[in-house]
């Protein structure tokens, strides 16, 4: 059974940020001037690790754009079992479906990985959406980003072995963070990777061995970066070209 626990996001009001300060990179370069609205109502977040940001049917209020941490979008079986169709860090933006006209997320939205973000209500970002703009024009080109990953990981969840799955996954986790260390246990990688636990233990004992990989508790290094990519499957390159190309426009 998961042991997700939901917690209450700790805010507190920042008035109005310089883009630079927000961390996310599709807030970044904006004008403030030109989107008073916007920086002038964000609200900056803690992210904890297992925080549950919506759950299924959950109706979006809010949407988050990460500042630094990590994000996971996890679709949930009848049995309760679950597998990693996305994820987000200070890339992107937690809420998609808003500037949709979505109201409810079809999976839960759980952090992976600590660190912070800055929140906007759906009704002021719908606003600032609709203005024609470079906001509208990042947030599209993200949106095809995120959409060109999540078919990326439906060929990875199928047709690649556990090992291969979590190098790209610890390679994709490092990038969003900036990092080659952080906070992971196995069962919340056997959540992300739709395995057991003791399949991710496997592979992570098999990637320690190598020296790639230094595993201590529920803290994970990255020894070996060029080993690790060697290792992994073709998608961690794939999905890394997406968002550079999205972040180089």
């Amino acid at each position: 059974m998961s042991m997700l626990s939901t917690y209450q996001c700790k805010e507190s009001p920042v008035g109005v940020l310089q883009p630079a300060a927000t961390g996310n990179k599709i807030l970044d370069g904006l004008s403030p001037e030109k989107y008073h609205q916007l920086f002038s109502n964000l609200r900056h977040v803690d992210l904890t690790a297992n925080q549950v940001l919506y759950d299924m049917e959950d109706k979006f209020e809010s949407a988050y754009f990460i500042s630094n941490g990590v994000a996971s979008f996890l679709s949930i079986a009848g049995d309760g079992s679950s597998i990693e169709i996305g994820n987000v860090g200070n890339e992107g933006m937690v809420g998609i479906p808003i500037i949709l006209r979505e109201a409810k997320t079809p999976y839960r939205i759980i952090v992976q990985v600590s660190g912070d973000a800055v929140m906007v209500s759906a009704e002021i970002l719908r606003h600032e959406f609709d203005k024609e703009g470079e906001l509208k024009d990042r947030l599209l080109r993200y949106t095809y980003a995120l959409s060109t990953y999540m078919c990326q990981l439906g060929v990875c969840n199928h047709f690649h072995t556990v090992e291969k799955r979590l190098s790209r996954w610890l390679l994709i986790a490092s990038d969003r963070v900036q990092s080659n260390t952080f906070q992971l246990t196995h069962e919340f990688l056997a959540q992300a990777l739709g395995t057991s636990r003791t399949g991710v233990t496997m592979a992570a004992i098999k990637l320690q061995r190598s020296g790639l990989v230094c595993c201590h508790r529920s803290q994970i290094t990255i020894l070996n970066r060029p080993g690790l990519e060697a290792v992994s499957c073709d998608c961690y390159p794939i999905t890394k070209q997406v968002f550079e190309h999205f972040l180089s426009r």
